[in-house]
Formats: C-alpha cells, sequence, structure tokens
C-alpha cells in the first residue's frame, strides 16, 4: 500500500473545499428562510366583532343607500411573513355584503418591494375570486417600512361566506418574496 505524503498544496484544497461546502451550506439557510418555509400564518386568538350603526363611513366603497346601515367590525391579526416580506390584516368591515380589509405591508429588506394593486385577489372559503381594484394602497413599500392601506372588495360577498383569503401577486423588488407572491389565510369575516 502507498502512503501519501499531504502537502502544503493539498491542505489548501482541502481548506478550500471545507470553506465551499460551509458556504453552500449558508446559502441553503438563507434560502429557506427567503421562500418562506418559516411562515407563520396562524391568526391571532384575540380577535373581537362589534357592530355599529352608522349612515356612512369614511371610505365611499362601503357607503350604504338605506340610512342606518349596520357596520360590522372583526379585529386580530391576521398575518403572513415570507422572507423579508409580512403582511397582516389587522381589522375586517362588513356593511351589506361589501368588504373592506385594513392591512400593513411591512419590508424588513435593504431594498424597496412594490405590491401594485393589480396584484391583489380575494378567495372566499366558498373559492370564489374577488378583484380589489378600488383599494386604497399604495403599492411602493421602502426599505425597512411599514405602509398601511384598506383593500376594498369591487363585488359584495356571497351568502354563506365566513372567511377569506388575501394574496398579493405580482410583487417585485430585490427581496421579493419567492413566486413573487404572498397569501394570507383564513381571515374571519365579522358576524
Amino acid at each position: 500500500m502507498q502512503h501519501r505524503r499531504v502537502t502544503r498544496r493539498g491542505k489548501t484544497v482541502i481548506a478550500i473545499a471545507g470553506v465551499a461546502a460551509g458556504v453552500l451550506a449558508l446559502l441553503g439557510v438563507i434560502e429557506y428562510a427567503l421562500n418562506g418555509s418559516n411562515s407563520a400564518a396562524q391568526p391571532n386568538v384575540t380577535a373581537t366583532t362589534t357592530t355599529s350603526n352608522v349612515v356612512e363611513t369614511p371610505d365611499g366603497a362601503l357607503e350604504t343607500t338605506e340610512p342606518s346601515a349596520d357596520v360590522k367590525v372583526q379585529t386580530g391579526s391576521f398575518k403572513q411573513q415570507r422572507g423579508m416580506l409580512t403582511i397582516e390584516v389587522t381589522r375586517v368591515e362588513a356593511a351589506n355584503g361589501r368588504v373592506k380589509l385594513f392591512v400593513t405591508a411591512t419590508n424588513a429588506s435593504q431594498a424597496r418591494m412594490t405590491l401594485p394593486v393589480v396584484g391583489i385577489a380575494v378567495l372566499d372559503d366558498l373559492n370564489r375570486t374577488y378583484a380589489a381594484s378600488s383599494s386604497k394602497w399604495d403599492g411602493p413599500v421602502t426599505q425597512g417600512t411599514t405602509a398601511s392601506g384598506t383593500v376594498v372588495l369591487d363585488e359584495k360577498l356571497g351568502a354563506g361566506v365566513n372567511s377569506l383569503t388575501l394574496t398579493f401577486s405580482s410583487i417585485s423588488g430585490q427581496f421579493a418574496p419567492t413566486g413573487a407572491a404572498i397569501t394570507v389565510t383564513g381571515i374571519p369575516l365579522p358576524k
């Protein structure tokens, strides 16, 4: 059996291979963190529902033709994190089948992300999709900040709907989530 003496060059090659393996492992951990596998879409269990009688609301999309419409409110924390972006729904208002979601987007990255209104869609628990083009949502979210707005469904909800799923797709930016989308599930409607 031949024994080889390990030279300085051989030790250097082994050291470089070890560093390369460490870098690849680190990149794998970073990819895991950015692809949303670490997401926690658990709704906060301290949700509350209230009802109030109003003639009209600040947002014209929930204005009603009836003089004393009931506006029902559900509050809580329903959120999803993917990579460095977190979307949270903190309030849901419903009046006569019309729905408004109060949403915040937190960009923890070092670059701007854009979440365009045209990329907003809402799915109810009966698999009906609603557009939200009349939302008051400013698309750009600068680095390290939180932006807030409202997502207003363009159509009235059908009968029997209990919860909604909010999706922002077409997200752009250097640190946008993998797949350029983020979805918040299990948003309850006020009863």
